[in-house]
């Protein structure tokens, strides 16, 4: 146990996840009684659970990222899953920070994109019934704030943990499946709404993830 050390960022981002999570438990409970009862519902692993479960696999890899870096945990993998020692001690404390920066960030999106909802809001892909299209809150800035903060806070922990295996799993399965679904939710709602929710998409660039007062984006 004298080589474990709980670093600061490693004790800010379970602080920020403990408080997420509480901040979202009412939304979530609601999404969750909302889920599988749309008009319009797709019974589709790809969009529907995929997403949801590469999530949680990147969410465990960053917990044992997180551990094997601190030492709570000895691993053999420890060079492979942490990048610690290979930023060197100046560095390392800055990229961390820097990842919990971005967590945070993304919590905002997330759980804020969840409330932006509202009664819109479901854990699933789908079309509830007396659903209107929607441009309060953060649909404001962007198209898909939630699935926007989901990518976001999984990259920032991944950050946060110094894992490059993480940052690369986030970057490249785990978001281009949110966006793959964000795509098959406008195309729900396309069918649906029309040139209103043609217009939506057009006022913000058709930005899905990225806010539009970026000049850059997807």
């Amino acid at each position: 146990m004298d080589d474990v050390h709980l670093t600061m960022p490693t004790l800010a981002t379970a602080a920020l996840t403990a408080v997420g999570a509480l901040v979202s438990c009412p939304v979530l409970f609601q999404g969750f009684r909302r889920r599988g009862k749309g008009v319009k519902y797709e019974r589709n692993f790809v969009i529907q659970r995929l997403p949801q479960l590469v999530s949680l696999t990147n969410i465990a890899l960053i917990i044992y990222a997180f551990l094997a870096g601190d030492g709570v945990i000895k691993s053999p993998l420890l060079p492979a899953v942490h990048q610690g020692a290979l930023l060197g001690g100046g560095v390392a404390p800055l990229v961390s920070w820097l990842g919990v920066a971005v967590l945070v960030s993304g919590l905002v999106f997330m759980i804020g994109g969840w409330y932006s909802l509202g009664e819109a809001f479901s854990t699933d892909a789908e079309l509830l019934d007396g659903q209107t299209v929607k441009k309060d809150g953060l649909l404001r800035f962007v198209m898909h704030p939630a699935y926007s903060g989901i990518i976001q806070s999984l990259l920032g922990a991944s950050i946060a943990a110094l894992s490059l295996p993480c940052v690369l799993f986030t970057a490249f399965v785990v978001a281009p499946l949110w966006l793959n679904r964000a795509k098959y939710e406008e195309k729900l709602l396309v069918d649906t709404f029309g040139e209103s929710y043609v217009e939506y998409g057009k006022q913000l660039k058709w930005r899905r993830l990225i806010p539009s007062f970026f000049p850059i984006g997807i």
